[in-house]
């Protein structure tokens, strides 16, 4: 084989190796940032559009160099337990780091910002997560994806298909066979190797998932904060995850109603708290538009839990109707006050506290959140993956 071509297929193999870092590490910064990413107001306020700024320590070729043997001399293998990526050497002999000392003439460590999409964030945050209970339902809708699949080789093709490592491949054969060697010599028509491919053919469940909201007045800022921030998540997920999926957006204070989804983010708050108004919208539009004997019906509702005393008996009872029409129906209390210390005070018995006593369905999963950084673990436990496997 020509020293061009090792060249070439080392220049190939250097560039996946790199290619698989990179990602690896893009992925470590998300992870490390990721319940500051989730509650980050810029991206919740925008319109999911927007690319994310992600910090990520520069990625360099390594190569061994001779060194100044300042502290050792001779050659090792370093310490028992090493693996690829940790530091083998140092010289003691580093700069300050920021901070209150003195500034260093070291060199620093070169960050640069990886722009990513809020669905490619999605897929990576909430990969190995899924709507819980999900179920292959009556006319399910059949997709002819745009993924090609590559199933097979052939020595005929268009161009296009050209599989251009089986070309060398065949190539450097036939030569080895004339005695001209391994190497890549006139290719011919004989060489050419075309990938058959075929149109992946996919079944998705009909699915259709509500969004319940409190915008009574006692959602204070931050509470409503979190709230939109749950949702925001969650419609991303569901749009980036399923291709048959129906959002429906339901905001309510003593009365309830379906709303666009923009108007959903925006809406302001006021008004006294009825949950039951937005769990008997999401049961009436289920039963005049999405019977369960064909759609995955999932409710998903979070409010402060400071409901009307007197409405409580009532979200009990129509919370029952939806366990049978819906695979899951999930309650998130945001509890800001308890975090706060506020609990020596006196209130009325939250809704959380009424859900509890009175609702024992597996498929009714409840969460309470006491700060912004909770969003990411309630999502997890809404959708995790071990729900979604069959009991």
């Amino acid at each position: 084989m020509s020293d061009s071509l090792l060249d070439i297929w080392s220049l190939r193999r250097r560039a996946a190796r790199d290619s698989a870092r990179h990602s690896k590490r893009v992925k470590e910064a998300i992870r490390e940032n990721l319940r500051d990413l989730i509650s980050d107001a810029s991206i919740i306020s925008s319109d999911g559009k927007k690319k994310i700024k992600i910090p990520i320590r520069y990625l360099d070729n390594y190569r061994f160099k001779h060194g100044e043997n300042k502290n050792e001399e001779g050659v090792g293998q370093g310490n028992d337990g090493n693996k690829p990526g940790d530091a083998i050497a140092h010289d003691g002999t580093g700069q300050p780091g920021p901070g209150g000392g003195q500034a260093g003439d070291g060199d620093g460590e070169d960050i640069y910002e990886e722009e990513i999409t809020v669905a490619e964030l999605v897929d990576m945050m909430l990969e190995d997560l899924d709507l819980p209970w999900l179920e292959k339902k009556e006319n399910m809708v059949e997709i002819e994806t745009e993924n090609i699949k590559f199933t097979d080789i052939s020595e005929v093709g268009p161009l296009s298909n050209v599989d251009k490592k089986k070309t060398v491949y065949e190539n450097m054969k036939r030569n080895a066979k004339l005695g001209v060697g391994p190497i890549i010599h006139k290719i011919r028509p004989e060489d050419m190797r075309y990938k058959v491919w075929e149109m992946e053919i996919e079944y998705h469940s009909n699915a259709a998932v509500y969004f319940l909201m409190d915008r009574s007045g006692s959602m204070d800022d931050d509470k409503k904060y979190i709230a939109k921030s749950f949702f925001f998540w969650l419609s991303h997920f569901c749009k980036t995850k399923y291709s048959n999926v129906e959002l429906i957006f339901i905001a309510h204070d003593t009365s309830a109603r379906i709303v666009p989804e923009k108007d959903f983010f925006r809406i302001t708050n006021s008004g006294g708290t009825m949950c039951s108004s937005a769990y008997q919208l999401a049961l009436d539009d289920i039963e005049e538009k999405h019977p369960p004997s064909m759609w995955n019906n999932y409710v998903f509702a979070f409010s402060d839990g400071d409901n009307w005393p007197s409405d409580n008996n009532k979200c009990m009872e129509i919370v029952k109707e939806l366990l049978e029409v819906c695979t899951a129906v999930g309650y998130g209390e945001i509890d800001t006050d308890s975090f706060y210390n506020y609990g020596g005070l006196f209130s009325w018995s939250t809704l959380h506290e009424e859900f509890k006593k009175h609702i024992n369905h597996p498929h009714f999963l409840t969460a309470s959140i006491q700060k912004r950084e909770d969003i990411y673990t309630c999502l997890r436990q809404f959708l995790k993956i071990e729900a979604g496997e069959d009991e």
